[in-house]
Parts: structure tokens; sequence; C-alpha cells
């Protein structure tokens, strides 16, 4: 017990200076036990550990946050074209101790915004001011080191508790933690969250019952706690609990405060046991700071101002009434004829926070303006590959978990082959019968084609997962995008289209030859494919449902047109032929159709012997027209019979790379500032 100590107490000394012995003893408890675990020893904000065999004891430097004359204005557009200057944070400042930090206002006040400059999620508009940590600049990272529970709970619903957390600990913890010390991490957040009873409980969602609605915060919380941040940022963490869950879910944050993490969340309307948990207070209204200090002391400042809390009113209603009615103008407000903002800054507690403000921007300057050295330089905590790999088994469990809808596309695909089957029954080779091969072709593009339409929403619907984990650097877009694509493609579409073009292929009557079976199988695939890039593009560009069906629906409307069955390609006015080389339909149908029609004889039963036509190719020329050569039709069509077998199916696994390449850019770009 006592060498264990002392290389505890060895390893805190060299962890940082400045920290108080309440914090000491804090993060120095070692179990009295022979066995020995990991001392987790980290540095700066993130979680970036390094596991030493000693009883287990956690040392990390406290984090301050410092925001100093914080603006910041974004672009609105008014009625036409025109637009103008908005300011949502308007010279701002103070101070975030490690403790419960709450940002309180009115609908509108800015302090969503002010806690998203704080962590470093905003990308548009313009942002003036500094926002340092312990007297440093943010590194480029922050937001990837620091943790950031959103407002709505985002976690993936068929995942159990512990494989969601298992999911952030892969991806944000680097390769070099081993299995087991990762797992490790994971069963010490679980227990810190009381989660340990639930932990192999599926989260839920519209198909699944899953955990309750604390449980699933506090799953959200536990994503974050994961890197072992020292700041962690909560956008109103109390949204759609229940009371007496939301004052757990507090004072659990108010434990990891007592911890020595800086815990930062805007709330709107906490009741009173919640009130009292907050160590400091920020009031905003209409962008500005009316108070910032500690939260025991509001009561009083409104005091000193005129605004008297009546017994038995909650505080907390109480200060955001006043901050309200100040905001509009009542006649209560114009009465007072009290400014709030302009009274903080001439009062006592902004003095307070100045002189400390004053201090970390002096030692900033003595530093040379540099950013926090002690915080992990790298982007990501492991390699696109890895990424892309942890993120194909969360999309595979996710679909194996949800069979459903793979389940109903198999049925629907089945279901539409034989209807198309028992339509087209065994065609005949008289002299209808190319008419009748080319119709069924078109007619089972089509059904490929807009059998894709429910595909709009396989990006739609992780919108917001997406933006979070992407924001919060679990993964690169290209990761997450390629992972997606290739389990949608592998476990949802392959084996319909399989089945499909079996059922087709053998009901039809088509040419009864395995290469030319296995070709029509590869055109439907590969076709299908085509249409769902189409629809990854759109589905990744819209937020709407209807409005992406609407575009998905146009696009493939015009492919259809430039087809080559309604119209003949050659004539189309040269300035609009070129139309028809981005029309997926025209591939497939030119590709099925040389497959098919090459080389084959129609002709009516008169023209038969042994149940074949009896006339050369050669002489066919002479022949009465109900003999129809089918190569002399592919070339009456203007298809390439001579290439198109190679090059149709490729012009299709463009057309897919291209869709896909678009959805990935949209991605890219998306505002990922949440």
């Amino acid at each position: 017990m006592g060498d264990t100590t002392e290389l505890a107490t060895a390893i805190y000394k060299d962890c940082g200076e400045g920290q108080d012995k309440q914090q000491l003893q804090l993060q120095q408890q070692v179990r009295q036990s022979s066995s020995l675990t990991n001392i987790e020893v980290s540095d700066g904000v993130g979680g970036d550990a390094t596991a030493v065999r000693a009883d287990e004891v956690t040392c990390s430097r406290q984090s301050v946050l410092t925001f100093h004359d914080v603006s910041y204005t974004v672009r609105v557009r008014e009625k036409g074209c025109s637009s103008t200057l908005k300011a949502i944070i308007k010279n701002v400042s103070g101070v975030m101790h490690p403790g419960m930090n709450a940002i309180m206002g009115p609908t509108g006040s800015g302090k969503t915004t002010l806690m998203d400059i704080l962590a470093q999620r905003v990308n548009i508009g313009r942002l003036d001011g500094e926002v340092l940590i312990n007297s440093k600049r943010l590194p480029r990272n922050f937001n990837y080191m620091s943790g950031y529970v959103v407002q709505d709970d985002i976690v993936m619903g068929t995942l159990t508790v512990r494989e969601n957390l298992y999911f952030s600990a892969s991806l944000r913890l680097p390769r070099t933690m081993s299995k087991s010390e990762k797992e490790a991490r994971v069963d010490m957040v679980l227990a810190d969250l009381g989660l340990t009873e639930v932990q192999n409980s599926k989260i839920g969602n519209e198909f699944i019952r899953g955990v309750s609605g604390g449980e699933r915060k506090r799953t959200n919380i536990g994503m974050e706690l994961i890197i072992q941040p020292n700041i962690l940022f909560l956008d109103e963490p109390t949204t759609g609990l229940d009371a007496h869950t939301a004052v757990n879910v507090m004072q659990l944050l108010r434990d990891l405060g007592a911890k020595g993490k800086t815990i930062v969340f805007a709330i709107h309307q906490p009741r009173y046991s919640i009130f009292k948990l907050f160590d400091s207070l920020t009031l905003l209204s209409n962008g500005q700071t009316v108070y910032h200090g500690e939260a025991a002391a509001a009561l009083n400042y409104l005091e000193e101002n005129g605004f008297h809390c009546e017994e038995h009113d909650n505080p907390a209603d109480f200060v955001l009434d006043t901050v309200q009615s100040i905001a509009e103008g009542d006649e209560d407000g114009v009465a007072q004829g009290i400014s709030l903002a302009n009274s903080y800054r001439d009062s006592h507690y902004f003095q307070k926070v100045k002189t400390e403000l004053d201090s970390a921007f002096e030692l900033l300057q003595q530093s040379g303006g540099r950013t926090d050295d002690k915080t992990p330089s790298s982007t990501y905590a492991n390699n696109f590959f890895f990424q892309m790999w942890v993120c194909m088994k969360r999309a595979a469990t996710n679909v194996i978990r949800s069979p459903m809808l793979s389940i109903f596309r198999i049925v629907m695909m089945v279901v539409f082959g034989f209807i198309i089957g028992l339509i087209y029954f065994q065609l005949s080779n008289n002299s209808k019968g190319i008419q009748n091969r080319v119709g069924g072709f078109f007619f089972i593009i089509i059904n490929l084609v807009f059998g894709n339409m429910g595909t709009i929403e396989l990006f739609m619907s992780e919108r917001s997962l997406y933006r979070h984990e992407a924001s919060s650097g679990y993964y690169h877009i290209f990761a997450y995008f390629l992972a997606r694509v290739l389990v949608d493609v592998a476990l949802v579409n392959i084996l319909p289209f399989v089945l499909f073009s079996t059922v087709v292929y053998w009901m039809m009557g088509f040419v009864n030859d395995a290469g030319k079976f296995f070709y029509f199988m590869l055109i439907v695939v590969f076709t299908a494919l085509a249409g769902n890039g189409a629809t990854y593009a759109v589905g990744t560009g819209v937020k709407v449902f209807a409005v992406g069906s609407l575009m998905t629906a146009l696009i493939y409307t015009i492919m259809m047109i430039f087809g080559g069955l309604f119209l003949n390609l050659q004539s189309i006015p040269n300035w609009l032929r070129w139309l028809q080389w981005l029309s997926i339909f025209r591939y497939s149908l030119e590709a099925m159709s040389v497959n098919e029609l090459k080389g084959s004889l129609f002709c009516d039963d008169q023209y038969r012997v042994n149940g074949t036509c009896s006339f050369n190719i050669a002489n066919l020329g002479s022949c009465q027209p109900a003999v129809i050569n089918g190569t002399a039709y592919l070339i009456e069509q203007d298809f390439d019979i001579d290439n198109a077998m190679w090059y149709d199916p490729m012009a299709l696994v463009l057309f897919f790379i291209g869709f896909c390449f678009i959805a990935a850019l949209e991605l890219r770009f998306l505002r990922k500032n949440r």
C-alpha cells in the first residue's frame, strides 16, 4: 500500500502546478488492495492518458475558461435580396471555473450561441474577441478534445448503452490503448453515471422499446466523458426529463464539477433544487451580459438594482422574469428605468471578474499568444481505415437489428419480379417479340430506379447524429460516408436485386444461357446502384423527405425521357442529344437489349422450321417484315452493339461513383457546428 501511494503522489506532482489541496484529495483516492490497476494521467483539455501499473487514480490539470469582449454577428436575409448584419452576442466577458457554470436567459437571448462560441463550434458569421483556456488561446482541435452534449439525445437507438459508449471509446481514444483498457474506461463511465444495471439494454427507437429518458440523457453524457474532458458543455441538459430525473442528472453534473471538471451549460428555467446547485451564473438579455458571477449572489445584485424577489418565489423564475421584462421594455421595466447591462458593467461584480480577465490576458501576452501546448495536436485519435471499420460495424449492427426495412425491400422486389414476370410471361420469338422484350426491359429499369426513393432517408435520418459526431472528432467525413454506403450496398441492396433478376429473367423467358443470365443480373444490380447514388446525392442535400422525393422524381423523369424507348435517340435535336449520355435508363436499356437481342431472329410461325426461323441472316434483306433481325433492330436504335457489353456497365458504375462523390461533398460542407 505504501509504495502504491507514493507512486500516485509522485504522478500527481508531475501533473501541473497550482491545484488546491481539496482537488489533491479528490484525485489521490487510492484503493487499499494488493492488486495493481491503472493510473491514468491526463493533462490539458483532452483525455489522452498514459496507463501506469498502480492503484486507480486520475490526475488532471484543472481548466479555467475565460472569454474577453466576445461579439458574434451573422448576416440575415430580409425581404427581397437584401440582407443585414445582426448582432447575436455583444461584448460579453466572463470566467468559467471548475464547477457548475450556468448560462441563463430568455428565449433568443443568445445563451446557446455563447456556449457554442466557448466550445469552438460556430463556423459561420463574424466572431470577435478572445476565448482562452488557462490564459492561453484555444487549440484548433479544442472542440475535439472537450465534451459537448446537445439538447436532443443523439445516440444510435439499436445499440445498447455499453455499445454506444464503446463506439465513442473506439474512435476517440488512441489505438495505443488496448481493447481491455478501453473496456475499463467504459466500465468506469458506466459506474460513474449509474448505468451499470442497464448497460446491456438497447437505447430504443420508434420500433424498439429502450431505456428511460434519464438513462438516455446519461448515456449522451457518458459518450463525452469517455475521453475524460476537463471541460464539458451541455445544451439544455434537462430537456424532456421529468422533475425528479432532471434533478438526478444535474446532481450528477454537480459531482463531476466537484471532481475538478468545468461544467458549462445553457439552461432555460430550472426548479429551485437545480438552481441552488449552480456555482456561477451568467445572465443574458438580447446578447448582453446583465449578470455574471456567483449564482448565490444573483438575487443580491438584482435587489441592489430595485428588483425584489418575493417570498416563496422560485429564484430561477424571478431572475428570468426580471430579465425578460427589461428585454421587452414592459411597464415595470420602463418605470424602473434601469439597464441591467450597463448597471452590471459599473458594479463591483464585474470589477472582480475584470481583474481576473486582465490577469489572464496579461499571462497570454507574456507567453507570446501561444495556444495550450498541453493539448494533443492531432485531429483524430485513429487513422482513416480504422474509423471506417468501426463505423461499418455499427452500421451493420443497426441494419441487422432493424430488419424490417431490409425484409420489406426483399419482399417488395420479389413481388414486383413476379408481377412483371406474369405480365411478360414466357415471351415468344414472333414478330412482336422485340417490342415486348424492350418494353419489359424498360419496365424493369423503371422499377429498379424509382424503387430507390426510400433510400433518400439514408443520410437524412442520421443528419443530427453525423453532425454531432463529426464535429466532436469521432471520424473523418469520408470514413463515415464510405462505411455507410458499403453497408447499405452489401446488406440492403444486393440481395433484393439478385432475387429480382432471377425471378424476372426465367419467368419472362429470355435466352437460356448462363452467361447472358449473369450479365443481366449484373446490369440489374448496377442500374439499381446508379439509382441509389442519385438518392444519396439528393438526400444529403435536403432536410425534408417530400422535397427530396420531388427532386429525385424530376431527375429520374428527365433520364427516362432520354432513355431511348419513348423517343428515338437519332430524332433528338443536336442541341439536346447530349442529354442521353446523362441517362441511367439509356445505358441500362442498351446493355439489356444487346445482351438479349444481338444475333437473334424473330419471326411468326409460318416462317419457322422445327421451332426456329428458317431464314439465313445474310438473306433477310428480301424477307417479309414478319421476320426481324435483332441485330438490325439494335443498329436502327443507334445502340453500340460492339462496345455496349463493357461500356454500359462501366458507365453505370461511374454514375454511382459520381453521385456518391457529390453526396460526400455535400456532407463535407454540411454545417457541423452542433
